[in-house]
């Protein structure tokens, strides 16, 4: 009995969102492998992936009935496939040919009265588009037939619930046509008939299409054909020792199909028939209930999702790999870029600012109001102290080294950065398509004419926010002492007490010689003053450097981070191919999850 259509519910058009994005990115990155000679096998991986999410997983979700269920009859080339899909059906309707390679597009085979609306499910098949006439099975293009078949009440069971599909040869993984063909049909089916003969039973690249199939859950009946009979059961010992036991999961059941006659070919549904019936009970088995079997089907597709993902994405491991280098490459010329205007500019810079700002936090430490005649007094008595440090700093002091202008240095650091780029471009260049991305960047100008007009913008927003920098901190010197009259008056008295006990002391050591007061007092009130200047000399000091580190820090805001971030990102962006790497490498992991949420909620705690 056909199960009715499960009614859509509201959360469908998300399913369809998410499996149309799902679908889309594993078949992207399926072209995207094929592109690399030695990542075939790895690109029939991926278009399982693909298969199984459009074609197993979306009409599920989709409310789709079980029935009909779908087998998939597969094989290297010369394997008998044909045989067994006139085993299944009871007719002569698959085309045997000793050519290899014959079958170039799948063909279903169907009841003659049976429905087809599970061909009209969204992005059934993928890329496969359903021929409306008939067509030879050597036609060579992404489609796929509907052959329906008129059968005996026996076979009318099997197809009333089974679509049999007949599959182009396991021959070649790097086959760019007809290998992804066959491989959308076995993401579709329910239940796998595998089939080798006797001479090539154990070829490499159909053994590996085997073990990718049970990797993915799929329940697989062996036919192994074309022997002698009294050669069967040894035949059928040696292909489980010698093939499956190698393999994950193992095969439901093997089966031989001996040699067999002209008329027994020619009438599978009579003469044939201790062939066939064994055949479709292993298959009908394995369909029964049909929505037990499509249930499995889906939480196989998932489970194989789940398990392979991280391998899936491995194809980009190179890709990620070439990235980060690129990355690593960058953030060292930042580091540089950085540590250049530090060097040229910064360190060399004075501040002057900050001088003026001395000065006037000396200023503010003097005792104001009656305060003053001592402090006027004080300063009367430094004098030879104030001359003398004058003449000495006129004396000894050494021409300022001239400060560079700080635009030509962050440019000059610019230019070193983007040079280094270049160079390691073009060293990298043969190694892996981003360096040679990167290098075609570099050599047709446009990248280094990108970076520097957002330099330009990165400098523009510095100087904004530079502007009152410098200003604001050496204000804030003396404003702040300003604004805390406790503070100001403790340091004005403190100030004062050294003063006063430089003086005294000095009193104290002359005695009564008023010649020796002369010459000590002054010379204490000079002591004090310079120790004082000392102190605020240190804190102006400390405060300067604190503006350049901040100022350090606003070219790393506005310049270097903005510059190596752009840059970094620069060969994922633009529309080139690595950018839809990096969003499939990005979307895919998650969407999985997501998948297999919905996919559980659905099951229930039943399966």
């Amino acid at each position: 009995m056909s199960t009715p259509a499960t009614a859509e519910t509201p959360q469908a058009p998300a399913h369809r969102a998410l499996i149309s994005q799902l679908s889309d990115d594993f078949s992207w990155l399926e072209t995207y492998c094929r592109q690399q000679p030695d990542q075939a096998p790895h690109s029939s991986q991926l278009r399982l992936a693909a298969a199984l999410v459009r074609n197993t997983v979306g009409p599920y979700l989709d409310g789709q009935r079980p029935e009909p269920l779908h087998t998939c009859v597969v094989g290297g080339a010369s394997a008998g496939k044909s045989t067994v899909v006139n085993l299944l059906t009871g007719s002569m309707t698959a085309e045997a040919n000793p050519q290899a390679g014959f079958t170039r597009h799948p063909i279903a085979y169907t009841s003659a009265n049976g429905q087809i609306d599970w061909a009209a499910h969204l992005s059934f098949l993928g890329p496969l588009q359903r021929l409306t006439e008939p067509a030879p099975s050597n036609l060579d293009r992404d489609v796929y037939q509907v052959r329906r078949v008129a059968t005996d009440d026996f076979s009318k069971s099997l197809l009333a619930n089974f679509v049999v599909w007949d599959c182009p040869d396991m021959t070649t993984w790097a086959a760019s046509g007809y290998i992804p063909r066959l491989i959308e049909v076995c993401g579709l089916s329910d239940v796998l008939v595998y089939v080798a003969s006797d001479e090539r039973y154990n070829d490499e690249v159909p053994t590996q299409f085997l073990k990718l199939l049970l990797q993915a859950g799929k329940p697989v009946v062996v036919c192994l054909c074309k022997m002698r009979e009294a050669d069967a059961q040894a035949f059928l010992a040696h292909f489980k020792s010698a093939v499956l036991s190698k393999l994950p999961g193992g095969a439901i059941n093997c089966l031989a199909i001996p040699f067999m006659s002209a008329q027994e070919l020619a009438n599978p549904a009579g003469k044939a028939a201790k062939y066939r019936i064994q055949l479709l009970n292993q298959v009908a088995v394995l369909g029964d209930p049909a929505s037990t079997a499509r249930r499995r089907s889906v939480r196989m597709a998932t489970n194989f999702l789940l398990a392979a993902t991280d391998h899936l994405l491995s194809v980009a491991r190179k890709d990620l790999a070439a990235m980060q280098n690129w990355q690593t490459v960058v953030k060292a010329g930042q580091t540089e870029f950085e540590n250049r205007y530090r060097a040229e500019y910064l360190n060399t810079e004075k501040f002057r600012r900050f001088d003026e700002a001395l000065v006037r936090l000396l200023e503010l430490l003097e005792l104001p109001g009656v305060g003053k005649i001592v402090s006027n007094t004080l300063w009367v008595l430094r004098t030879p102290y104030r001359l003398l440090k004058g003449f000495l700093g006129k004396s000894m002091a050494r021409p300022d080294a001239p400060t560079q202008p700080e635009l030509p240095v962050l440019e000059n650091s610019l230019k070193g950065w983007l040079d280094h780029l270049r160079k390691e471009a073009a060293r990298h260049s043969s190694a892996h398509p981003v360096w040679a991305h990167i290098e075609k960047g570099f050599e047709s100008g446009g990248l280094e004419q990108q970076v520097r007009e957002r330099f330009q913008q990165g400098f523009r927003s510095f100087q904004l926010g530079l502007a009152d920098e410098v200003e604001r901190t050496a204000r804030g010197i003396y404003e702040e002492l300003e604004k805390n009259p406790v503070l100001l008056n403790t340091l004005r008295g403190g100030k004062f007490a050294i003063d006063m006990g430089a003086i005294v002391a000095a009193v104290l050591t002359a005695g009564h010689t008023v010649a020796l007061d002369i010459l000590l007092v002054p010379v204490a009130a000079a002591v004090s003053q310079q120790l004082v200047e000392l102190l605020g000399s240190k804190y102006v000091d400390t405060q300067r450097e604190q503006t350049r580190d901040r100022q350090l820090a606003l070219v790393q805001q506005y310049i270097s981070a903005p510059l190596a971030d752009w840059m970094i990102q620069w060969p994922a962006t633009g529309g080139s191919s690595f950018e839809r790497l990096q969003l499939a490498l990005k979307r895919i992991p998650p969407a999985v999850q997501a998948l297999d949420q919905a996919v559980t909620q659905k099951l229930g705690s039943t399966f």
